[in-house]
């Protein structure tokens, strides 16, 4: 105890009972320090508690949280950076956790490794025990202030050297990023912008910039459409934002701050160092990196953020980089929860990978992972390395009046996500009877992406489904051109597109899906073809925003018909020779791009005629997106994309 009040570390007390004993002993304990506390979860009547997305940013020196029915990762890791060096946080648990809550099972386990006090029922007075001296003032500011310094530098310094800020929780980064932006406000820069997937998630930098009304936000998808312009932009939890995205924002802005947390309760970082920090060397070489190692509010080596950080598998695994040999035999292995949690390094390595290769891994993923009963793990592995891993969720399987209800808008069942769009968005009434194996995550290690494992994952994954009579082998994620050839090249085909776009990653959700079985197939064709049909008229209004090499490759889908019809041949010849105006023509154009591949032209042709012809933006956007001098030249520029797209299919 007197350890943690000399290295100003925090103190984390477990409260093990009934829930009754529970609630009176920290009663107690409030009264006696008599300080301001927060209280998360249920709790007694007499008591205000309050929920872990209110609080973030703010400090306290007595947290309490109830986890006496479960512990719930997310809360506890995203509340316990609240908490100062020197305060006490109080964990209220059950004296036996449930056998069936592995995860429960697995903190515990991890709790025991810990200097944390155990104060159990019917032992002795608690208030003895518990010691509480106020946090010690001196703050280390010092990491902080060249933070500020080097944010300052990327408005007054040269163009185009952006600033990558990174740092754990507790260090400061939010409190820099405001009060760099109010001393650059007093220095005369009117305009600064900040974008972050939401704005709770920049609370701390309005609070500590004070001069709101030159601090604004906005939204990636807002950002990227209006692209305003501003004296510095700031990336905020830039980590949860995809690497796509992020890459658009770096060509546009010669001024940015990214700033992001590597490890918390955010979703981890590592994947955004990794992937955008090779990517932004690409762009602009010259970008510069700081990290904050040191805490603020609490010394290092703080025994609860070292459990937190640990035990939530939020630091990166230590594991040596696996090596894969083409001449050696991979492994595929089922692995059930109960296994994983046995072995601890394998655990680590494997949410570490799912973290890398997602950008919101959560703390409740890991929860999620050993709980859920409807989950599967599959991991490829050469050696006793670790080379990837899969996340399968078993959907549908669902009875008839289930069925109905979902298809009626009357029932939304969680967990069921494919199962249930299929059978109410598709409206396919005995869509959620089939089963589904949902690939939820997979990723392969990154120092070995390229090789043609994702493939031969994949191929094992679909000998697994069929082994386990699934109907349909499926997927939802929201679609990149990088992503969507990927899955088409191994047999899967769109059958829905989310209607409205992702606001931090501002993409379209894609159920992209291989049928299995005879009873599949035929449900697959009877939502496929009307969604084909209705292809032309969604790009044109809800689909507008759909990237154009996106959509070249969605094209790939349809199915081709062999001649364009002799009464559109005569208007689109008329049109290429000048005589016919674009406008007369459309719907002619439009047959043509759905029934022709568009292969034999090049990207730029692609663009133009995928943003005009399918999507129908007017020729000021088609000159802004297409890099053309006016609508003239636009319009030339189409017509002989045009004439070469009809000489090469005459030729073929």
């Amino acid at each position: 105890m007197h350890s943690n009040q000399t290295h100003n570390h925090r103190q984390l007390i477990r409260l093990n009972g009934s829930l009754s004993w529970c609630y009176r002993e920290s009663k107690r304990i409030i009264e006696n320090m008599n300080i301001p506390y927060f209280w998360l979860g249920d709790g007694p009547d007499t008591i205000s508690t309050t929920q872990y997305s209110q609080i973030l940013g703010q400090e306290t020196s007595l947290l309490i949280i109830n986890a006496h029915q479960s512990f719930d990762a997310n809360l506890f890791a995203a509340s316990s950076g609240t908490l100062c060096g020197n305060g006490i946080l109080l964990l209220l648990g059950p004296t036996k956790i449930k056998q069936q809550d592995i995860f429960y099972q697995y903190i515990d386990a991890k709790l025991k490794l810990y200097p944390f006090q155990v104060i159990q029922e019917n032992h002795r007075p608690i208030t003895t025990l518990i010691r509480y001296s106020a946090q010690k003032n001196n703050l280390h500011l010092e990491q902080q202030q060249q933070a500020i310094h080097a944010i300052i530098k990327t408005v007054t310094g040269k163009r185009r050297r952006p600033l990558v800020l990174s740092a754990n929780r507790g260090r400061g980064k939010s409190a820099a990023l405001g009060m760099a932006s109010a001393q650059l406000i007093t220095m005369g820069y009117q305009k600064i912008l900040i974008c972050a997937p939401n704005k709770n998630a920049c609370a701390t930098v309005f609070r500590h910039c004070k001069a709101n009304s030159e601090l604004q936000f906005i939204a990636p998808d807002a950002l990227l459409t209006q692209k305003p312009n501003c004296d510095l932009l700031i990336i905020d939890e830039a980590a949860a934002i995809p690497v796509p995205l992020l890459m658009k924002i770096s060509m546009h802005y010669s001024r940015i701050v990214f700033a992001t947390t590597l490890d918390g309760y955010e979703g981890s970082g590592r994947g955004f160092a990794l992937r955008f920090q090779q990517e932004l060397d690409k762009i602009t070489p010259q970008w510069r990196a700081l990290h904050l190692e040191q805490p603020i509010r609490w010394d290092k080596n703080d025994p609860v953020e070292t459990f937190t950080l640990n035990s939530l598998c939020l630091t990166q695994s230590a594991t040596i980089n696996p090596f894969y040999s083409k001449k050696d035999e991979v492994q595929f292995i089922h692995m059930r929860a109960v296994e994983l949690v046995q072995d601890a390094s394998l655990l680590t390595t494997l949410f570490s990978l799912l973290v890398i290769a997602h950008y919101q891994t959560k703390p409740s993923d890991l929860e999620q992972l050993l709980n859920n009963p409807q989950l599967s793990i599959l991991l490829l592995c050469q050696q006793k390395q670790l080379l990837g891993v899969a996340i399968i969720n078993n959907e549908g399987e669902l009875s008839a009046a289930l069925c109905e209800d979902i298809y009626l808008g009357k029932r939304r069942i969680k967990g069921h996500l494919v199962a249930q769009s299929l059978t109410f968005h598709c409206a396919q009434i005995n869509a959620a009877e089939h089963r589904y194996a949902r690939i939820q995550r997979i990723a392969i290690h990154p120092t070995l992406q390229g090789q043609g494992l994702g493939h031969i994952f994949l191929q094992k994954i679909k000998h697994w489904a069929i082994q386990h009579n699934m109907d349909h082998l499926c997927a939802s994620f929201g679609a990149t051109k990088q992503l969507l050839p990927f899955w088409q090249s191994l047999g899967f085909s769109t059958l829905r597109i989310g209607m409205t776009q992702d606001k931090s990653s501002a993409t379209h959700s894609f159920i992209v899906n291989l049928p299995l079985s005879v009873r599949a197939q035929q449900l697959h064709l009877k939502i496929q073809q009307p969604f084909h049909q209705q292809l032309s008229t969604q790009i044109t209004r809800h689909l507008q925003q759909l990237d154009s090499s996106l959509i070249v490759h969605l094209l790939k889908e349809v199915h081709l018909k062999k001649q364009t019809a002799p009464q559109d041949l005569v208007s689109l010849n008329s049109y290429i020779n000048g005589k016919l105006p674009y406008e007369f023509v459309e719907q002619s154009l439009i047959a043509l791009i759905f029934n022709n591949s568009l292969c034999v032209l090049d990207k730029a042709q692609q663009k133009l005629t995928i943003q005009k012809i399918i999507q129908n933006k007017s020729w000021a956007e088609i000159c802004l997106h297409c890099h053309m001098q006016g609508k003239q030249q636009a319009q030339f520029t189409l017509r002989t994309t045009i004439k070469q797209l009809i000489e090469e299919i005459s030729c073929a």
